[in-house]
């Protein structure tokens, strides 16, 4: 059976099945033109009395796995005989395989190798249900990703926490500092700079805060604590007004404004710092000013530390004279004596 004719034969089951006192030719003939129109193939006519009911005679007859039982009554129009019948559901295909395949490699590339082992298990499940084979392929995309990865391990325990809702107890260590633990209600893993993030309501500070990945070194479900969940946290909306994603406690958002040469201007229009980022003056400015309302945070710190003489910040005076500081004493290291 070509692609088409199983298109209208599944246009078919689907309107017997939501019309179960009957249609017309005519009605299943529209079904399947709007499965066309789906498919942006607004240039296919709708099919013919001819063609509708060659596709019933086909879906009698057993050839795609099962009789449908269509009758037809005077008055009525066509219906399944039963009521609660249904065509095979669609099975996955080849090419299906394929883009399932492709996602896999790219879930493996944004996880840093460390997708689910069931993810994959599934799609070689399926391959062997369709008696057909999908070959691991030379990837076609690569993200740059750093070595050791620590915490890695702590994905999977951490994602199936936030899907269940269910509250944990981390052991934590920062650098340089001892062992600690925390009760936590988590809510969200994020990404920054290569490095992945549990953003958790603390039970005992009672706010939201970031941790680490590769500074957790256990992770223990507590099936007798009570998650957590309130409608003013929105950890999307709390990591909103910072680059990265350590947030300050108590601090507000303010301008930062930057002024910058010509060519870190063309990086900065091409690449905002932050979605709240906007030019002040006009292009061709040989000094162009941009604006950022944001809480500043170590992370803004070191990518403007990062562009060196390129940048320079204006306001706000605290985060000025701080950045100057740090620059001075960076000079300092290679002053020679």
């Amino acid at each position: 059976m070509g692609k088409t004719a199983e298109i209208r034969c599944r246009a078919i089951d689907r309107t017997l099945r939501n019309n179960p006192n009957g249609v017309s030719w005519q009605q299943l003939a529209e079904a399947c033109y709007q499965s066309f129109v789906t498919l942006g193939w607004e240039d296919r006519q709708p099919p013919s009395r001819r063609t509708i009911l060659e596709d019933i005679r086909t879906m009698r007859s057993g050839e795609l796995g099962q009789s449908a039982p269509i009758e037809y009554l005077k008055g009525s129009g066509y219906r399944y005989e039963y009521r609660d019948f249904e065509l095979n559901p669609e099975p996955l295909g080849f090419d299906d395989l394929l883009t399932l395949r492709n996602l896999v490699d790219w879930a493996e590339q944004l996880t840093y190798g460390q997708l689910p082992a069931d993810f994959s298990d599934a799609i070689q499940r399926l391959a062997r249900h369709l008696h057909t084979q999908v070959q691991r392929q030379v990837p076609s995309i690569k993200l740059d990703r750093p070595g050791g990865l620590d915490g890695r391990e702590n994905m999977q325990p951490l994602h199936h926490a936030i899907l269940s809702k269910t509250a944990v107890r981390i052991t934590y260590q920062e650098y340089l500092s001892e062992q600690k633990e925390f009760t936590l209600s988590p809510f969200l893993l994020k990404e920054y700079n290569r490095r992945w993030f549990l953003v958790a309501y603390d039970h005992d500070a009672e706010q939201l805060w970031t941790f680490p990945l590769d500074r957790i070194i256990t992770v223990e479900k507590l099936a007798l604590t009570k998650f957590f969940d309130s409608p003013r946290l929105q950890p999307l909306n709390w990591l909103d007004p910072i680059i990265g994603v350590i947030r300050p406690p108590a601090e507000e958002a303010v301008e930062v404004t930057l002024r910058t040469t010509r060519l870190q201007a063309c990086y900065f229009r091409t690449k905002p710092l932050h979605h709240s980022q906007q030019e002040l003056t006009p292009v061709g400015t040989e000094r162009p000013i941009f604006s950022l309302t944001i809480i500043p945070n170590p992370e803004l710190e070191m990518q403007l530390l990062s562009f060196g003489a390129a940048v320079e910040v204006l306001t706000p005076a605290r985060l000025r004279e701080k950045i100057a500081l740090q620059i001075k004493e960076a000079m300092n290291l290679y002053e020679v004596n």
